[in-house]
Formats: structure tokens, sequence, C-alpha cells
């Protein structure tokens, strides 16, 4: 039996919502969207992928993804040996032009040339490389281990609106103050305050990524002020809401079958 090409490239399409079990690969993943949304969850926590964005799940990391809408993207499955220099975990990583002409290239070469796949293998270890070098931090909510903390976390991550304070998620899961602020900080590595803002700007991505007004993404994820949710979302992101949004990632049209 032949061995397994080291890379791997498909385009993807799917008409509607989709969600997968934990499951796994032996192979690393890269994978991208020109539209729709995705969400990538493990139990250390969820990587909120819009379009333009690059994913990343590592060789043999259990993971599980859901999309809220029709999508279309890449996927391109690397050998675990090219894959030394991107993180053991889940990521996702902000393109540049340069990423982005290294992916049209990849998928618009021709499988029947005789170097098609020396040259694959080189222009994916290129592609791995930059984004390895990339200092972008992650769409990354991390998630509480301890159990009572882990289902507070998932109640806020899923309607970050919900405006108790935390004497009171202290009061409802029975758990001292003191110790659900230590705890919260030494395991999803975020004071609560700092965490519940993280989850209401990867909230306000989705929605924005589905079609919601800034004004409406603002009001649903918990801010009163439309201007306050721009500002916050700026500091944390470097650019406004809706420039966040302009270089999404462009894909050349390709059958949707492997390369």
């Amino acid at each position: 039996m032949a061995a397994e090409a080291p890379v791997r490239l498909w385009i993807n399409a799917s008409e509607g919502p989709r969600a997968t079990g934990y499951h796994a690969h032996e192979t690393g993943q890269l994978f991208a969207l020109r539209e729709g949304l995705q969400v990538i969850e493990t139990p250390s926590g969820r990587w909120v992928q819009p379009p333009g964005w690059i994913g990343w799940i590592a060789p043999r990391c259990a993971h599980a993804a859901q999309s809220f809408s029709a999508t279309t993207g890449w996927s391109l499955h690397v050998d675990p040996s090219m894959a030394a220099g991107l993180p053991g975990g889940p990521h996702v990583f902000a393109t540049t032009p340069l990423i982005q002409a290294l992916v049209d290239r990849l998928a618009s070469l021709d499988a029947s040339q005789a170097v098609f796949e020396e040259r694959r293998v080189r222009l994916a270890a290129v592609l791995i490389d930059e984004l390895a070098a990339c200092a972008t931090p992650s769409l990354h909510l991390p998630m509480p281990h301890d159990e009572r903390l882990a289902a507070m976390a998932a109640a806020l991550a899923n309607d970050p609106a919900v405006s108790d304070t935390i004497d009171q998620w202290a009061d409802r899961i029975g758990m001292a103050r003191r110790t659900l602020t230590r705890r919260f900080a030494r395991e999803a590595g975020l004071s609560f305050v700092q965490w519940r803002q993280q989850a209401r700007l990867l909230k306000a991505i989705e929605l924005l990524s589905l079609g919601e007004s800034v004004t409406a993404a603002a009001l649903t994820v918990g801010y009163s002020s439309v201007s306050a949710f721009i500002e916050t979302f700026r500091k944390n992101f470097g650019c406004t809401p809706a420039r966040f949004f302009e270089e999404a990632a462009t894909l050349p049209q390709a059958k949707k079958k492997p390369a």
C-alpha cells in the first residue's frame, strides 16, 4: 500500500449548520473559511474562527467543531513531522497577504504535474513557518477544569450578557467567593472580569460573522453602550469590528475533493 501523502488539501463546502462530536486526526490540520463561522472546542477552551482567520488542530488533539450557517473554505492536513513549530493545541491565526498567497498557490497546483507533491510539501512548509512566526493572539476562551466552574463558564460563554455578579455565581454554585476567584484565575489563566470580557467579545465576533449589526451584537452580549463596545473591541484586537472583517480570506474555485 502506498504511503499517504504528507500534505493533503481539500476545498470544502457545507449548505447549512454542521456539528461534529469529539474526534482526533493523526495528522495536523490547518483550515480556514471564506464564509460562515466555526467554533472549535476542547475540554480546556473554545476557539472562535471567523472568515479570514486560519485554524489549527495539532495531531491527535481531541476536539469538537460546530458551524452555525452555510460555510465554504479549505482544509490542509499535514504530516506530524511538519508541524513541530506550531502550537500543541488548537489555535486561530490571523492571515496575511503572504499566507493567503501561499494558500492560493497550494489550491491552484496541477496534480497531474510530476513535481506536484514535492512542490506542495515545500509550499506547505513555508506556510507553516509563516504561521509559526505569527504573534497574533488566538481567538481563544479558556475554560476551567473544576466541574462547578466549568458549568458556570459554559453558561456565560453561551450567554455572556448575563449580568450576575461573582458573588451571585459563588452562591449559585456553592463555592466561597474567594475560592471561586482564586481557582478560576488559576485554571482559566484570566481573572473572572477579564474572562467575562473575552467571552463577550468572542460571542460578538460570532454574531457579527453571522450578519448581525455592530449595535445588535453589542447589546446582545451585554454592552449598554455601543461606543464602549467598539472601544473595548479595538483595544483587544487592534481595530474596529467593521475593520476586523474587511480582510476575509478569498478562495479559488475548486472541486470539493482531495487534491
